[in-house]
């Protein structure tokens, strides 16, 4: 590894480390004049990643940062036109390019595998986020934020606005109102009790003057965390970075993220969430969400105790078989589960598990039943060969690294910001073989690892709170109610004069949206050329082979880190056509429901200790120029190379012995499905809809309508009661 440059362009190497786990130089910088700090990894990966991150916790639910992580990329000094990022992807090769808003951070990452590409995103962004126009245009914030709408005196009075109307949808989601309550919860005293992405109702309380302030206060780079990652050259980023920062003095930004005491006493909180009027077309009432949710810490943990909740949480929960996730499933108390155990992205680690679709009365029974199942399981521990496949599964995932479209870069950035925007080591989450190998050696030895972190952060804990989310059909009338008696107040407030005012900031901003930048304005933005672009694709070497069954095989050497990929396609256009809705309940059951010699849980333990993950899932396309489609079910497996027979074998037994008998399991998945369809309806309705637009046009985009779309949850409802009245015909269907 070649050592960093201990300074250059006016920074200073603070600390330099090679991560093995990585194969990376890491260094961290401090910008001698700002003290914005900078981390620079230096690898062989193409893929290249550029990020700044500003932590900004609120003291309200106004969704300042929010507002300004849309109002940043609307023009800057630099790029002064109305949508500099849609502009640059038309002449980009970017492989990412977003922008995210935590509750106590906000984040401009980019990507890309083309150096003069790269360069480009990283001056757009910096000029974005240090130099916006939205601090000066008060029209900006407006379209972004929210503002008052009004064409016609004759019509009602109305808020519009990006965020305001994301923020709409995302309160209409019941996930997210359980996830945004449960976060409230557990932080009472702390920036984290209030939304950082903005409630409908607060949002309009936010006032240009505070959206600059807020701008001001933590948008500067005495609050920033720089990071480059990738095969550009390490000296080239400094100097990028020093043309920006070098016009700035250093600042005291007081952004701390305090911390919440832990409590002496459980709690409980009962919210509601709104629901259509019923009108008797669904088969089912809406039913609650009930969640158990524990603050684990007051104190940030060390690694291998990090590491060992990691191992507990796919022990109870990481599978269909794991015995926390089974018991909740098997209750029949609720349709699906909610909370995915260990969360870690925020100043300290929350557990959160609960099931959503339960019947009111049966509320109090889930939290009964998941103290019973921690009570046992801190007794009886986990069986040899869970611990085995939980191992294996997490140090395989760990090595692999496969974050599949996702930037390296970027999924490595996230993992250190975990603790560097905390003022904490930010070389430590990358570093993960000395504590694993700690650990393991613990369980080596005989020691009971898990049982002791059972009792301390889950049964003894008093910092719970148990969470439940009752359906209420007339809460969305309220809150339509208090929006519109609000509309009605302000409408009386400006009176006349200021009604002609909202009609000419309305129409002004229409103008302005609708009219194009001037071709000259547009040239600013930087685009590649066609000499910048590589003249040669990349080959992916492969072989091709056809056996005399007359099967092919396609082989690709390249380097995997000794993991072997299997992909194995079956046509799936054998299957009759009134069927298909059955096909993806069908490949999860070869998976989840046992073979011949062989419970679900048997099974789901081999594939954890053999493999690195294993799936069946349906693959339709259309091909172009042909009316015919293209069907198979895929079987996806990994694994080490010195397991591969294990896994054909596990393979061969999911193919040919599955078994398809086990009722109770399959309608579980039947009503996870379920409920996952209505969730999605809700929070991605327009997937939806192209769904159902693409089965007009093709045999494809019919058959993805059948295994996903609106007529998928249709069908689903009604297998729901098929299982229960003709389990027989159902099985059938199945094994045909």
């Amino acid at each position: 590894a070649t050592p960093m440059t201990k300074a250059a362009h006016g920074f200073t190497l603070v600390k330099e480390e090679f991560i093995d786990e990585y194969g990376s130089q890491v260094g961290l910088y401090r910008h001698d004049k700002t003290g914005a700090q900078v981390i620079s990894v230096t690898n062989s990966d193409e893929n290249k990643t550029f990020g700044v991150t500003f932590r900004t916790p609120v003291s309200n639910s106004r969704g300042v940062p929010h507002i300004l992580e849309h109002s940043v990329l609307c023009g800057s000094r630099k790029y002064p036109i109305k949508e500099p990022f849609v502009e640059l992807i038309k002449g980009s090769l970017n492989t990412f390019l977003n922008a995210f808003t935590y509750p106590d951070r906000t984040c401009y990452p980019v990507a890309s595998a083309n150096l003069s590409d790269f360069y480009n995103l990283v001056d757009v962004y910096l000029d974005a986020t240090l130099h916006p126009n939205c601090i000066r245009d008060p029209q900006i914030f407006a379209q972004e934020g929210w503002h008052l709408e009004l064409e016609d005196p004759s019509q009602p009075l109305t808020y519009k606005g990006v965020v305001y109307n994301e923020m709409k949808g995302v309160y209409s989601s019941p996930d997210s109102v359980n996830g945004r309550v449960t976060q409230n919860v557990l932080f009472p005293d702390t920036s984290y009790a209030k939304d950082s992405g903005g409630d409908p109702a607060d949002i309009p309380d936010l006032t240009f003057d505070e959206f600059k302030a807020f701008y001001e206060s933590y948008y500067h780079p005495s609050n920033a965390r720089f990071w480059f990652y990738g095969d550009d050259p390490a000296d080239k980023r400094l100097r990028l970075l020093s043309v920006y920062l070098d016009e700035f003095e250093a600042r005291e930004v007081d952004s701390t993220v305090h911390l919440q005491k832990l409590w002496d006493q459980p709690k409980r909180v009962v919210e509601k969430y709104a629901v259509g009027e019923s009108d008797g077309s669904m088969d089912e009432e809406p039913k609650s969400f009930v969640s158990i949710n524990w603050l684990l810490t007051e104190e940030p943990l060390d690694l291998e105790t990090e590491l060992g909740l990691g191992f507990l949480n796919y022990l109870m929960l990481g599978t269909s078989a794991s015995p926390l996730r089974k018991a909740l499933m098997d209750s029949g108390l609720g349709e699906s589960l909610i909370g995915g155990g260990v969360e870690d992205e925020l100043c300290q680690p929350v557990f959160s598990i609960g099931l959503k679709g339960v019947k009111q009365e049966d509320a109090q029974k889930v939290e009964a039943l998941v103290m019973e199942t921690l009570e046992r399981l801190e007794k009886e521990g986990f069986a040899a060969s869970a611990v085995e496949a939980a191992i294996n599964t997490i140090e395989f995932s760990l090595r692999e690294n496969n974050t599949g479209r996702f930037p390296r870069g970027l999924s490595l950035m996230l993992r250190a910001m975990s603790g560097w925007i905390y003022d904490r080591d930010p070389f430590r989450p990358m570093k993960w073989q000395d504590d694993l190998a700690a650990f393991k050696a613990r369980l080596d030895s005989g020691e009971d690892v898990f049982s002791p972190l059972i009792r301390k952060f889950l049964i003894d804990n008093k910092h719970r709170v148990t969470v439940e989310l009752n359906p209420d059909e007339s809460l969305g009338k309220e809150l339509d109610a208090v929006e519109k008696a609000r509309l009605e107040s302000e409408r009386q407030q400006i009176g006349e004069s200021g009604l002609s005012e909202v009609i000419e900031s309305t129409r002004v901003l229409k103008e302005k949206q609708e009219t194009p930048d001037s071709p000259e304005a547009l040239s600013c933005v930087p685009s590649l050329s066609v000499s910048d672009i590589p003249k040669e694709v990349q080959p992916v070497p492969t072989a091709v082979t056809t056996s005399d069954s007359g099967i092919t095989t396609l082989s690709h050497e390249l380097f995997t880190n000794d993991v072997v990929y299997l992909d194995v396609a079956f046509d799936l256009k054998t299957v009759p056509q009134d069927l298909l809705h059955l096909v993806p309940l069908f490949c999860r059951s070869l998976t989840q429901m046992g073979a011949d010699k062989e419970s679900f849980i048997e099974l789901t333990e081999r594939i954890g200790r053999k493999t690195g993950g294993l799936s069946v899932s349906p693959f339709v396309s259309a091909i172009k120029g042909s009316d015919e489609p293209i069907g198979y079910i895929m079987v996806r497996g990994k694994t080490m190379a010195d397991k591969s027979q294990d896994m054909l074998d596990i393979v061969r037994d999911v193919l040919l012995s599955a078994k398809l008998d086990d009722r109770e399991r399959f309608r579980q998945m039947v009503l996870e499905t379920r409920s996952s369809l209505e969730a999605g309806i809700i929070g991605s309705g327009h997937s939806f809809a192209g769904t159902r637009l693409d089965a007009m046009f093709g045999v494809a985009g019919w058959a993805g309508e059948e295994m996903g779309g609106i007529a998928y949850l249709e069908r689903i409802r009604t297998l729901v009661g098929r299982v229960d009245s003709d389990w027989e015909g159902v099985m059938r269907d199945l094994e045909t």
